[in-house]
C-alpha cells in the first residue's frame, strides 16, 4: 500500500472535520438536564424468618395513583397488580424451638457435720447452719425449708421442701 501524501492527508482530516461540525449541528440539543430516577432508601435486610414474616411488600406500601376512567359513583378501587421483586431474599430455614427451661433444683446444702450423739437409742447429729452450731433428730423442720428425713450410718437425708427433692449429707461410717 501506498502511503498518502501530505495532500491526501490534509483532505481526510478537513472531510472528518466537516463531518463532525455537520453531526454537531444537525443533532437536537436537550437544554433541560435529565431528571434523575427516583431511588428507594435502603433498607435492612431481616436476620430472620420471623422478621421476614412480618415485613409488607413494597407493592402495597405504594400509593395508587388516580385512573382517569375511575367511576367515582361506584366507590370501588381499581386494583393494581403487584410488583415482584426478583432480587429478594428468600430463606425456607425455620428455626427450632428454644428448648424447654431446665427443671428447678434444690440449692446446695447449707449445713456442714460436726458430729454425732447417740442417746437413749436415738441419733442426734450436730450440724453447723450459717454460723449457727444446731442438734437435729428424725423429722425436724430447719428453717421451714429442709426436714430431716433420716439419719442412718454415714449419712443424714434431708428433704427440700419447697420442691420435694432428697439431699444427703454425709457423715462418716459408724
Amino acid at each position: 500500500m501506498n502511503k498518502p501524501g501530505p495532500r491526501q492527508r490534509w483532505l481526510i482530516l478537513g472531510a472528518l472535520l466537516l463531518g463532525t461540525v455537520a453531526a454537531a449541528v444537525f443533532v437536537e440539543d436537550d437544554t433541560a438536564p435529565p431528571e434523575p430516577a427516583e431511588r428507594p432508601a435502603k433498607r435492612k435486610l431481616p436476620a430472620s424468618s420471623e422478621a421476614m414474616a412480618g415485613m409488607v411488600p413494597t407493592a402495597s406500601l405504594a400509593p395508587a395513583e388516580a385512573s382517569p376512567e375511575k367511576d367515582e359513583t361506584a366507590g370501588e378501587k381499581e386494583e393494581t397488580p403487584e410488583t415482584i421483586d426478583p432480587f429478594r431474599t428468600k430463606s425456607w430455614f425455620i428455626a427450632p424451638p428454644p428448648p424447654p427451661p431446665p427443671k428447678p433444683r434444690a440449692p446446695p446444702l447449707p449445713f456442714q457435720f460436726l458430729g454425732q450423739l447417740i442417746e437413749d437409742g436415738e441419733v442426734r447429729v450436730f450440724i453447723k447452719d450459717q454460723g449457727r452450731h444446731l442438734v437435729i433428730k428424725v423429722g425436724d423442720v430447719i428453717n421451714g425449708t429442709y426436714a430431716v428425713e433420716e439419719i442412718s450410718a454415714g449419712k443424714v437425708v434431708f428433704v427440700y421442701q419447697p420442691l420435694q427433692e432428697r439431699q444427703v449429707l454425709a457423715t462418716g461410717a459408724i
